[in-house]
C-alpha cells in the first residue's frame, strides 16, 4: 500500500480546503428547507443550537464552538436578540464580556425545529455510514488540532 499523499493529481481533486468545502455543502444544503421555513441562515441556526446546549455562554465560546468570526456573531446576536429568540446580559465573573441565553420563545422555537433537524442529520448519516460519520468526525477534529482549535 502506498502511503505518500497524492501530489500528482489535480489541485481541486487533493486540496483538503475543498474537499471539506464541499463535504460542508453536502450537509448543509440538506437543511435547507427546513431553515428557509424558519427564516434562519445556517450560522443563525449553529448559534441557537450551541446556545440550547451550553447556555449560559459568553459570546466569545459561541464564536469558538460555531466556528462563527466575531464580528459575523455580533450582527448574527443583534438578529436572533431582535426576533426575540436570545438575550445577553453581561458576565458577573467578566464585566468586559457577555453571555448569552435562550429566551423563553427561543427555546420553544429550537424544540420545534429539533425534531425535523435531528431526522435530517439521521438521515445524512444512515446514507453516509454511521462508521463513516464517526471516523470522519474523528479527522477532522483532528485536523483542526493543527491549527489550535
Amino acid at each position: 500500500m502506498n502511503n505518500t499523499f497524492p501530489f500528482d493529481i489535480p489541485y481541486s481533486e487533493r486540496s483538503l480546503a475543498i474537499a471539506c468545502t464541499r463535504g460542508r455543502h453536502a450537509v448543509v444544503s440538506q437543511f435547507s428547507t427546513l431553515l428557509n421555513e424558519a427564516n434562519l441562515t445556517e450560522q443563525q441556526w449553529r448559534v441557537l443550537r450551541i446556545i440550547a446546549d451550553f447556555a449560559p455562554l459568553p459570546l466569545s465560546e459561541v464564536s469558538r464552538r460555531s466556528c462563527i468570526h466575531k464580528v459575523s456573531m455580533t450582527r448574527i446576536i443583534r438578529t436572533l436578540c431582535d426576533r426575540g429568540l436570545i438575550f445577553t446580559e453581561k458576565d458577573c465573573e467578566d464585566q468586559r464580556s457577555q453571555k448569552a441565553d435562550l429566551t423563553e420563545a427561543g427555546r420553544a422555537f429550537v424544540e420545534k425545529l429539533r425534531p425535523k433537524s435531528e431526522a435530517i442529520a439521521r438521515g445524512i448519516v444512515e446514507r453516509f455510514g454511521a462508521e463513516n460519520a464517526t471516523q470522519l468526525l474523528k479527522l477532522l477534529n483532528k485536523l483542526a488540532q493543527l491549527s489550535g482549535a
